[in-house]
């Protein structure tokens, strides 16, 4: 397939049904992370264009709110179709400014169309539970309110995917208004999606972004919202938690990284073990919430599966996802890492590794230099014994094709050292014993549990989430409804006369 990789893109917020256009010398560059060079620039949003939105967003949110949830919905069925009409360019933009294999990019697309599809389907969904009162002459209900406005602070690595529809689309199906902040390094996406929305006939003020680094997000996150969605890292999602905790109202959905794994048994297919570790572990060069930094595996199996991860990880290919020509490169597994900060973040892990003796390294990083500014690298493959102490390469994310090898003996030893971590967001369990995934599902400490595949199997009518320092309990994707409405008990008396339940007289 060909594509167009001069194509470069006029950033603009997006603020009350316009697309506005920027002002002159207070802007950013959208930086291409596999050739280091420019896309286009993006404004840097100013504290008054900040909460000019909030104020947008608050007035429009009594009218949509009145909209009937079907009415509501059907903006969504609109913009699925859009989506798909769209496909190859959305995931082109994708490529082009995460560095993402194309065929990942045309998955998150799929994924982005599928939220927008379950995000129209619910609109004819119930909405609430009817329950028994303890009292024959009453009715009980319990029905979902909007919270209101909600803001929605987006990551890079799945810029079309999370903010602009696992978390913005549940939202205004339940009648919120929505502000979203893109990650600063892959905006495109995100306006992309927006145009979509306008397009589709979303009203003035409903859904709004503004762009910029993080002051923008800090300066939104402190903004009179009723909610924030947040994807990102442990130590920023903690920082908005605490500003949140100010409030007497704001709440928040944090999901905040991982040190995902995958647990080999001895009984499992080796060979689709090792296809699932390398996906978990490589896909997006290690820059998925879900990527297995770790994989734990039976002492029995521990020296088969090592040699053939190693083999497989040794053949794959990094670089830019599209060739000299703009067709899509086939042979890409995975690009760069998206920018200088990220690069220097796994560079140091990797040196701490290099230089414990207790790690035994059997495939060392080797940068891939195309360009100064490209950040590709080779994968860093070690093994190494689980010794329960805070080796920070252990037990900390981050973020890159950086992978453990442990061995372990017994199921209670192999979970023991998946928890052994502060974070708790995914697994993957490969083995054939069914008792031995029961398990593994009932004692590790995460939000998502895979059986025979590795940590990467995310699907948009599933909740997405995770425990400890992975998330606050409030899952994103299909189980975003739980975290931007708030159950209003409805209790109805169709007696003559007062009656209290529990036996209580008046």
């Amino acid at each position: 397939m060909s594509t167009n990789t001069e194509l470069l893109v006029e950033g603009r917020n997006y603020i009350y049904g316009e697309f506005v256009v920027r002002r002159a010398g207070d802007e950013y560059d959208n930086i291409n992370p596999a050739t280091g060079k420019s896309l286009g620039s993006f404004p840097q949003s100013t504290p008054t264009e900040v909460s000019n939105t909030y104020a947008n967003a608050r007035e429009a949110f009594p009218a949509w709110r009145a909209k009937s949830r079907s009415e509501r919905a059907e903006i969504l069925n609109n913009v699925a179709r859009l989506i798909d009409s769209r496909r190859n360019e959305l995931a082109r933009i994708i490529s082009l400014e995460t560095g993402k294999n194309y065929n990942e990019s045309i998955a998150e697309v799929n994924e982005a169309l599928h939220m927008a599809q379950f995000a129209f389907g619910s609109g004819r969904t119930p909405t609430g539970d009817i329950v028994a009162s303890e009292l024959a002459e009453k009715d009980s209900y319990m029905i979902r309110k909007p919270k209101g406005v909600v803001a929605v602070i987006s990551p890079f690595n799945f810029p079309l995917a999370i903010g602009p529809f696992w978390c913005a689309a549940p939202a205004l199906v339940e009648g919120n208004t929505v502000i979203i902040k893109p990650s600063e390094d892959a905006p495109w996406s995100t306006q992309a999606a927006v145009e979509i929305y306008h397009e589709a006939g979303i009203p003035a003020g409903v859904l709004q972004v503004v762009h910029g680094d993080g002051l923008v997000g800090s300066l939104l996150t402190g903004e009179d919202v009723d909610h924030i969605c947040f994807t990102g890292s442990a130590e920023v999602g903690q920082l908005i938690r605490q500003e949140a905790a100010k409030s007497w109202h704001k709440t928040t959905s944090c999901e905040m990284g991982s040190k995902s794994a995958c647990i080999v048994f001895d009984d499992a297919d080796i060979d689709m073990a090792v296809d699932a570790a390398i996906a978990s572990a490589f896909k997006l060069s290690g820059q998925r919430c879900v990527s297995s930094g770790r994989m734990i595996v039976q002492r029995d199996v521990y020296d088969e599966f090592c040699k053939k991860f190693v083999a497989k990880a040794s053949e794959l290919e990094t670089g830019n996802p599209f060739n000299d020509d703009g067709n899509v490169n086939a042979d890409m597994y995975y690009g760069p890492i998206v920018n200088k900060q990220g690069f220097d973040k796994v560079v140091k892990y990797n040196d701490m590794v290099a230089s414990d003796s207790l790690a035994e390294v059997v495939a060392t990083p080797v940068r891939m230099l195309t360009d100064e500014n490209v950040y590709c690298i080779s994968p860093m493959i070690y093994k190494t014994e689980w010794r329960g102490h805070d080796a920070p390469y252990l037990r900390n994310e981050v973020f890159g094709p950086h992978v453990a090898l442990i061995p372990f003996d017994t199921v209670e030893e192999g979970v023991e050292i998946y928890n052994d971590t502060e974070y708790g967001l995914a697994v993957g369990i490969l083995t054939n014993n069914y008792r031995t995934a029961r398990y593994c599902r009932d004692n590790c400490d995460a939000g998502m549990c895979y059986w025979n595949g590795g940590s990467i199997a995310a699907e948009s009518h599933l909740s997405f989430g995770g425990v400890k320092k992975s998330g606050n309990g409030f899952p994103s994707a299909a189980k975003t409804w739980l975290a931007v409405t708030h159950t209003m008990s409805w209790t109805v008396n169709h007696g003559d006369d007062l009656a209290f339940p529990q036996g209580m007289n008046k």
